[in-house]
């Protein structure tokens, strides 16, 4: 892999967890990579520094919600790379599980904003100048409850579905001028965010690890075998590959 992006600029909406793991692997393969975070500045910092020299081309705090936010990141990060050929977006709402009878208005919209609604903004900001140069790689990373549902994360469910159907359309538009448009579906992935929802009390740690158990793995998959799937689709190799929705999910989800 190393040298595979070499000129590339990448642009990573959300730079942890998967996304961490993602610029790194980017770095790695000789891109360019500008990220950002939600919340955390210490842990971006410490991304950013772990980087190989001069393959951070910078990183800022944003809520992809923020569609004006958004525009100027991608301006920025258009500035400090000379380009974003490559948009991957890695957007999730953390929230307790409950049964959609108990969730709030507020809650599931705040879910879909952010599970949706960030990406869409993303991809909106980032797409015109793909066009122009007649080539763009955008990989989403999703959820196989979009494929499958989720009990207790129904509108977590109806975001990460939402987010498929919207990259096979962004996918049919864009075709022809050398775009592709995936999403990586993982299931139950060694995070720590996994790891609070398996060790909660409640519907939340019964319903995730049920979840977990059913794998046909028997494993948890990690953060580098998701990065993988994220790294093939934004390369050279996957340029015949579009619209699709990638399972990565030690089997959970068979199609």
């Amino acid at each position: 892999m190393n040298g595979s992006f070499g000129g590339r600029g990448v642009l990573v909406i959300g730079g942890g967890g998967i996304g961490s793991q993602v610029c790194r692997d980017l770095a790695a393969a000789g891109a360019r990579v500008y990220f950002t975070y939600f919340s955390n500045a210490a842990t971006a910092a410490e991304l950013a520094a772990a980087l190989p020299a001069g393959s951070c081309a910078g990183y800022a705090a944003l809520d992809a919600t923020d569609d004006a936010a958004v525009e100027h990141v991608v301006a920025t990060a258009t500035r400090e790379l000379g380009g974003v050929d490559t948009l991957v977006v890695t957007a999730g709402h953390r929230h307790p599980l409950a049964l959609f009878q108990e969730t709030t208005a507020a809650t599931a919209a705040g879910i879909l904003n952010t599970e949706l609604g960030g990406p869409m903004n993303a991809v909106r900001a980032a797409l015109p100048a793909m066009v122009a140069a007649g080539f763009g790689r955008i990989v989403l990373v999703g959820s196989d409850s979009g494929k499958t549902g989720s009990v207790g994360d129904a509108a977590s469910a109806a975001a990460r579905g939402g987010l498929i159907a919207f990259a096979k359309s962004i996918a049919r538009e864009n075709a022809a001028a050398d775009i592709t448009v995936n999403v990586v579906c993982p299931g139950p992935t060694d995070t720590d965010l996994l790891a609070g929802m398996t060790a909660a009390e409640g519907l939340t740690g019964k319903l995730m690890n049920a979840v977990v158990r059913a794998v046909p793995k028997r494993r948890l998959g990690s953060v580098a075998e998701i990065s993988g799937a994220v790294i093939y689709l934004a390369g050279a190799d996957a340029g015949f590959v579009t619209g699709q929705a990638v399972s990565v999910s030690g089997g959970l989800t068979m199609q």
